[in-house]
């Protein structure tokens, strides 16, 4: 049978088949079906879907739909439920703007692999896209670059409150929950060119116009920051009601910490026994301000200090055998998890890079973890090279579907039959309006792959990537220095 993803069991009752349509199936409450689960029985009795929640009917109709699609419905009893609780997908709509209208389309493409999170990147250095009434100049001025790799084109937009309610409800009926990112402390430029007072110098900066990381974080030791924090938070948490919130993490350089006397002196008053540990002091203060509002936080793996509360999800995307070794070691200590590898499960990443057979192999859970620890399985599109809405669905599709199949089914290495069920999902593509690229160019030939790879690296090793690489070594250079044995006296 052509459904993605693979269901649990399938059996065929006789060659007969029936015209039904998925909108004529009965209902039916069972309580030994498991959370989300289903039981479609087609048959000569009718079309029965047989489920102990709301979203197990809507998956067992979405499992109707793939059955149906050929206009009429085998002799057949499925048995299904999925294998991780969280199946994510983001978009980052931060680094360029994507419409209420496109991002709707691909939240009703994804819930027909029954993913049921999406995650939404609204705030980085090149854009801050959600309204905040209590800091109207993050959107008056966050949400606005003159241009993009000085190519001259302005990019903005930003989303109102009317706008993100209408994501979340249009989401919820599809039974996916919205989780908003809000990055911190680093990936804040644009949020410091809006308010300079975030910053350690105060400094009036530009949102910036280059990718790459930079320097630009919020101050640890300004107390003002961590109101920020908190009224940001409470704002956004009245629109999105799933019951997590990510606050990003991920690559915050400390060259401007380092400089400052108030984040010096922060470390001095709490303890803190590096910069490391000043970044999961922030964490903790967002995390406990989240707790307090019933809500629990993500945070990205490599932002996820030796001292960050323990009850904080971990995102695991870096990807490197260090920091695979450390997030096993945490899930072994208790720390819940979201699996979204970089080299499998990023979909910004060039088929050549990361072909579909990629994303189909990579189990979501590592080796020597606890898969009680795994939360589930997450796909993230970044769009520092991803301007329209063209190129996003020809990087999210069909690799969304390989994820999908990874965060529902049991574990299977039978790749040769996913790319035959495969092949019904580009009639899902084509009901949804969403474009894609085909099976040869996501699973590119060795010559193919190879040109995929030079234009990519071509296109982001650019003048302002450069900066961004010996921003980073200068970052690791000054680190090192002052923790050098030479320097302990000084440290703080």
């Amino acid at each position: 049978m052509n459904i993605i993803p693979k269901p649990h069991k399938i059996k065929t009752l006789s060659p007969a088949r029936f015209a039904y349509s998925p909108e004529d199936a009965e209902k039916i409450y069972d309580p030994t079906v498991p959370a989300e689960g289903y039981r479609l029985v087609s048959s000569g009795e009718g079309l029965k879907i047989f489920a102990s929640d709301d979203a197990g009917f809507f998956y067992g109709k979405i499992s109707a739909e793939w059955l149906g699609a050929d206009g009429d419905m085998p002799d057949v009893i499925v048995s299904d439920a999925p294998r991780f609780a969280y199946r994510g997908f983001m978009i980052d709509c931060a680094r360029h703007f994507f419409s209420v209208e496109e991002l709707l389309k691909r939240i009703d493409t994804a819930s027909k692999f029954k993913l049921n999170v999406f995650h939404w990147h609204l705030t980085d250095d090149q854009g801050w896209r959600a309204e905040i009434e209590r800091y109207p100049r993050l959107t008056e001025i966050g949400s606005y670059r003159t241009s993009t790799r000085g190519d001259g084109k302005p990019v903005k937009g930003f989303y109102t409150k009317a706008d993100m309610r209408r994501v979340v409800e249009y989401a919820a009926e599809r039974f996916i929950n919205v989780l908003p990112e809000v990055d911190l402390p680093g990936h804040m430029s644009a949020a410091v060119a809006s308010y300079p007072q975030l910053g350690c110098t105060g400094a009036e900066i530009a949102v910036k116009d280059s990718f790459g990381i930079h320097e630009d974080v919020l101050c640890a030791g300004n107390d003002f920051v961590y109101e920020f924090i908190c009224n940001v938070i409470d704002e956004l948490a009245e629109i999105f009601p799933f019951g997590y919130f990510h606050i990003g993490g991920d690559e915050a350089l400390r060259l401007k910490w380092l400089d400052c006397e108030k984040c010096r002196e922060k470390m001095r008053l709490n303890a803190l026994a590096d910069e490391d540990e000043l970044q999961g002091y922030m964490m903790n203060h967002a995390l406990a301000h989240l707790k307090k509002l019933g809500k629990r936080g993500i945070v990205w793996n490599d932002g996820m200090a030796s001292n960050v509360d323990p009850e904080a999800v971990m995102q695991y995307w870096k990807d490197d055998g260090a920091s695979l070794k450390k997030a096993v070691a945490r899930m072994r200590g208790g720390t819940d998890t979201v699996m979204s590898p970089f080299f499998a499960y990023y979909l910004d990443n060039p088929y050549g890079m990361t072909p579909l057979k990629k994303c189909f192999r990579r189990n979501p859970v590592p080796k020597g973890a606890d898969e009680k620890k795994v939360l589930g399985v997450e796909c993230a599109l970044w769009t520092e090279y991803v301007d329209n809405a063209d190129k996003l669905d020809y990087q999210l599709f069909p690799r969304l579907a390989a994820v999908a199949e990874r965060a529902w089914s049991a574990w299977h290495t039978d790749y040769r039959a996913f790319k035959r069920r495969l092949r019904a999902a580009y009639n899902i593509f084509d009901k949804c309006g969403v474009k894609y690229a085909t099976m040869n160019k996501a699973d590119p030939n060795p010559i193919a792959a190879l040109v995929s790879l030079i234009r990519f690296a071509l296109n982001v090793m650019d003048p302002s990537m450069k900066e961004s690489l010996l921003r980073q070594k200068l970052n690791a250079k000054r680190l090192k220095e002052k923790y050098s044995p030479v320097n302990e006296r000084d440290r703080i």
